[in-house]
């Protein structure tokens, strides 16, 4: 049995289920678009997570204790077939090798381990991954990144109002506004905050959000690729404004204390935390960042954290200049990043 989500991955295509191991294969083409032409990591991180809780596991492809029990409408946190028990959840990403690029077949793999499990996206006929995971059941692993995220404000009055609005790409997944396939459609703001530039996306705000970021959800839950995707790209702002670049994720961190509900006033945000190099040669830029959820009385509680390195680009930067829109908002953001 398929549902959205599994179509959306893997048009369809049969997970192959192995013993400890569970594989399955997706074509990249325009739906899953970060930087125009190439796939959001987002979209690779999630399917190694949409497989993991099938792992040795023969349920239906819509049983997934990642996200929910369909059954009983309420999250899943752990499995019989496997004793996999997500929450709360860490995962390390690490992106290298061959980059997958639209039109791309790739092969999704995951597989269990003692303390939660592995998986990988490789790029059909190269030598080396594209991206590997390690999964951590039972362990927020992302605390010990060093990060202080005192940034964060305790209370959405802090920043209401005071944000200025960033551009956005047409078809990306996260951030395509003009994006006719299934996407977030999210929008990025930037607070100057007295802890430096943060950057904030919401979700769970408006009506119209159950048509674009919940529509990634299981039974009530949100799948970890909206999440993960979102964090990716809030946190891919913070570094701009430290750097004046664009970049491609390198390495990327997560940790999930629980299961977010679509019922919830979601707070995203990242700031940029420091920057290597020079773009004529070599530049790395690092951030952090995390989700918080909003409280009827406005106090963020915060319920994930994530961290990450990327590789600056030239090129992605010249293309932000030139596909981002609208043209002032793009203009104004170079401008505050000092480029």
């Amino acid at each position: 049995m398929s549902d959205f989500i599994s179509s959306f991955l893997f048009d369809g295509d049969p997970v192959k289920n192995a013993d400890k191991t569970i594989s399955a294969s997706m074509i990249m083409d325009p739906a899953k678009d970060g930087w125009v032409g190439i796939p959001h990591g987002g979209i690779g991180m999630g399917a190694v997570l949409e497989l993991m809780p099938g792992v040795g596991a023969n349920r239906s492809r819509t049983d997934s204790p990642m996200t929910d029990n369909p059954r009983t409408d309420s999250p899943r946190t752990d499995s019989p077939e496997t004793n996999f028990k997500p929450y709360p959840l860490s995962c390390a990403f690490r992106m290298g090798g061959t980059g997958a690029r639209e039109g791309d077949r790739i092969t999704v793999t995951a597989a269990l381990t003692d303390g939660g499990g592995t998986g990988q996206v490789m790029v059909a006929g190269a030598a080396r991954p594209y991206i590997t995971a390690e999964i951590f059941a039972g362990k927020m692993e992302t605390e010990s990144d060093g990060y202080d995220r005192s940034y964060l404000p305790e209370n959405f009055a802090a920043i209401k109002g005071r944000m200025t609005h960033l551009p956005s790409y047409q078809n990306c997944f996260v951030c395509g506004v003009d994006r006719r396939l299934p996407g977030l459609k999210r929008r990025f703001h930037l607070w100057e905050s007295p802890h430096g530039r943060v950057v904030f996306a919401f979700a769970g705000f408006t009506d119209e959000d159950r048509e674009t970021f919940f529509r990634f959800s299981r039974g009530g839950f949100v799948h970890p690729m909206a999440l993960l995707a979102l964090l990716d790209e809030t946190m891919g702002w913070g570094g701009f404004f430290v750097s004046g670049n664009g970049g491609v994720s390198v390495r990327l961190n997560y940790g999930l204390s629980r299961p977010i509900r679509t019922d919830e006033k979601l707070v995203f945000f990242g700031r940029g935390e420091k920057v290597s190099g020079r773009i004529d040669k070599r530049m790395f830029f690092w951030a952090s960042g995390g989700l918080a959820v909003m409280a009827p009385d406005g106090s963020l509680d915060p319920v994930m954290t994530s961290s990450g390195q990327w590789y600056a680009l030239a090129a992605l930067t010249q293309q932000m200049r030139t596909e981002l829109m609208p043209e002032a908002l793009t203009q104004k953001a170079f401008a505050l990043a000092g480029h």
